[in-house]
């Protein structure tokens, strides 16, 4: 058995060989956070302030919103999952990570067409389906970018040092391997070879659901599955249930977006089908509670000394909500009122940002100081940090979910005019609109801590990191 001190020197030689690698796309990433919020922002704006920037076509809220969505999916999030992908790969694979220069030209391709792609639209050349707006001319770099960087998380694993598949793992490799498909189908079924008539919001629907359960929701989990025992010193509870859940998730999400079509003009058999597959996803939503929820059980006054670890309890809490309301949207009562109103985009949202995004964030601060050897260097950004995500995130639920039951119903009365709407949802927009504001000033202060520890300008500034290794864990094979 290796001891302690050669497992830390193993896991520094891991980490010193995809150190550039993962800060340079990292960087991106928060150039990503930072410009998609701000667009984000503004388009929140709009909705009570109209003549917000009405005098650019560019900044119309038509191109605004769909350029802040795809900024911040394509741009934060995509880059944020293989940074930390790649690193995590390489510590459980117990190797390093080879090559790492054509990381570097694969990273920027990526960057290069996401940032071709947000332009296209705000300068008006947009598709009408929901986050794949980009320009068609930008698919093709997309997708060989993305190979690029697919190709090193599969080579890392394939010369792995041990004969152990843990489950942050199998979520990862299934992410890598599920986006492809997804997007792959959906270009060609919308755009190369498209289909006919009510086909094509199916299959958006179906890709729209598949790249955030899919993608974003086993990127969050590989976070938790391996943040929760490496900080805690306490192997999963229940990890026997892991596979099961794993496997279930996987098929039955799949199948499972025909369910945002409830009362459109589809065959029944579609929204149908996607129902039953929602409640089909008690089942893993229950196993993966068990095993995280299970691991925390005892050990929550650790919360109070990992900033870590209190990102990852916001992204479990995030995402068994984000699984109620997906359950509750299956509903066909439930989902004639909340169609078309700020509760319906709450459910992507908590996805996307309260559990993908706050385990990013939990990721970095552990990752971070392990890669650069040094600590954060202000701990009252770190506060600013976490503060405005708890209040943001809390703003933004309450908001969209108590605004978004006021909206439908006004909507279902027919003696309620536009206009009346319009005035009655006027402070909900408000509200949505200082959640934003508020998550966007725990990004610059995420990034400003970033540049510090990242390329710190006086290092006599910036204390060395204090490693301190965990329990020795008992060896669980999947």
């Amino acid at each position: 058995m290796n001891s302690p001190d050669n497992n830390r020197t193993e896991q520094m030689e891991i980490d010193a060989s995809a150190k550039w690698p993962v800060l340079f796309i990292f960087a991106h990433a928060l150039a990503w956070l930072i410009v998609g919020g701000a667009l984000e922002l503004a388009a929140a704006i709009q909705l009570h302030t109209p003549t917000f920037l009405a005098t650019c076509e560019w900044f119309t809220h038509g191109r605004l919103a769909p350029a802040a969505s795809n900024a911040l999916v394509y741009g934060w999030g995509f880059n944020a999952a293989f940074a930390f992908g790649l690193w995590l790969m390489a510590r459980l694979s117990a190797t390093t990570l080879r090559h790492g220069g054509w990381l570097f030209v694969a990273a920027k391709f990526w960057n290069v067409g996401v940032f071709l792609g947000v332009a296209g639209i705000l300068a008006g050349y947009s598709t009408s389906f929901e986050l794949l707006e980009m320009p068609r001319f930008v698919t093709f770099l997309l997708l060989a970018a993305y190979a690029l960087i697919g190709v090193w998380g599969v080579t890392t694993f394939s010369i792995r040092n041990t004969e152990n598949v843990f489950a942050s793992q199998w979520y990862l490799f299934g992410a890598a391997f599920w986006f492809p498909w997804l997007y792959a189908i959906a270009q060609i079924m919308l755009f190369r070879a498209p289909v006919r008539g009510v086909m094509q919001p199916v299959v958006n629907a179906w890709y729209v659901h598949g790249l955030y359960g899919l993608w974003f929701v086993p990127v969050a989990l590989a976070a938790a599955y391996y943040l929760l025992p490496k900080i805690l010193g306490k192997p999963i509870s229940n990890y026997y249930l892991a596979p099961l859940a794993f496997w279930w998730l996987a098929i039955t999400t799949a199948f499972a977006g025909g369910s945002r079509l409830i009362g459109a003009p589809v065959p029944v058999w579609i929204p149908t089908l996607g129902t039953v597959a929602n409640f089909m996803l008690v089942v893993p939503v229950v196993l993966i509670g068990l095993n995280l929820f299970g691991t925390l059980a005892g050990r929550y006054a650790s919360l109070k000394g990992s900033v870590s670890l209190r990102f990852v309890f916001i992204s479990l809490l995030a995402f068994v909500l984000a699984s109620a309301l997906n359950f509750a949207f299956s509903l066909r009562d439930v989902a004639e009122v909340v169609q078309f109103t700020l509760l319906s985009s709450l459910r992507d949202w908590l996805i996307f940002y309260a559990c993908f995004s706050t385990a990013m964030f939990g990721a970095a601060y552990f990752m971070l100081p392990r890669l650069t050897g040094l600590e954060w260097r202000s701990p009252a950004l770190v506060k600013i940090h976490l503060g405005a995500t708890v209040l943001g995130t809390g703003l933004l639920t309450l908001g969209l979910a108590w605004g978004g039951w006021t909206q439908g119903h006004l909507l279902a009365d027919p003696a309620v005019g536009f206009t009346d709407l319009s005035k009655a949802m006027t402070f909900w927009f408000t509200v949505r609109t200082g959640g934003l504001a508020l998550l966007l000033l725990g990004h610059v202060a995420f990034l400003v801590n970033f540049i510090w520890i990242a390329w710190p300008f006086d290092s006599r500034h910036t204390a060395p990191a204090q490693i301190n290794p965990p329990p020795a864990l008992e060896v669980l094979k999947a």
